[in-house]
């Protein structure tokens, strides 16, 4: 009976021990509002926000556009490029002025009948502010200084290119991020089993069970 009784100590503290690493797995993060902080699903959804407006843009603004032959340094990465908090604030900040001004230039200059795309444009920038403030509560880090705003072309057919060039950018730069989060959450799952399994392993040592 004694070591019946040992043993469901041993298990109950197991249990003890297994819960906040659980939690912290599984429960999201809040925002402010009260809205899930959820990195991986948040950056997959203004991922495709920003496709969608890429293609609404294409649509409305042709789709043979081509690419500037300069790119946005803010928002080239490679596969091995830093991650860093301070970054990726630096990046979506940029990210955020930059669809700001193709929806200012889209609904007052280029498009301004073309409500389903200036629509898709503000739900991509709202979804990119989300991203914004959830990684600053995961990742930490402040951007300072801010990169100044993109400078958009003044000829027509060069502000379509420039918009155009942005967004794929910014999608590319999502579909890095992505990546990124996904390698980090597997790295901070390895550590909790290790050091859960440490702790267990010291427990049973301390009461004797581990022989």
């Amino acid at each position: 009976m004694k070591y019946r009784a040992g043993f469901l100590n041993v298990a109950c503290a197991w249990v003890v021990i297994l819960m906040p690493g659980v939690d912290a797995a599984h429960t999201p993060k809040k925002h402010a509002a009260g809205l899930t902080c959820s990195p991986k699903e948040l950056t997959a959804h203004s991922k495709k926000d920003v496709e969608d407006s890429l293609t609404r843009f294409d649509e409305a603004n042709g789709k043979r556009l081509g690419t500037l032959s300069t790119d946005f340094p803010e928002l080239i990465v490679h596969k091995n490029s830093s991650f860093s908090g301070s970054e990726v604030q630096c990046s979506l900040s940029f990210m955020a002025q930059g669809l700001g001004q193709i929806l200012e230039d889209q609904r007052d200059n280029l498009n301004p009948g073309d409500v389903s795309l200036h629509t898709k444009l503000e739900e991509t920038i709202v979804r990119v502010s989300m991203l914004t403030n959830c990684l600053k509560q995961i990742l930490g880090g402040e951007c300072s200084p801010k990169p100044p705003p993109p400078i958009m072309p003044v000829h027509t057919f060069k502000r379509k290119q420039w918009c155009h060039t942005l967004l794929k950018e910014t999608r590319d730069y999502l579909d890095w991020l992505e990546h990124k989060l996904e390698v980090r959450n597997s790295k901070v799952k390895n550590i909790k089993r290790k050091v859960t399994k440490s702790m267990y392993l010291k427990y049973l040592e301390g009461s004797g069970y581990l022989l």
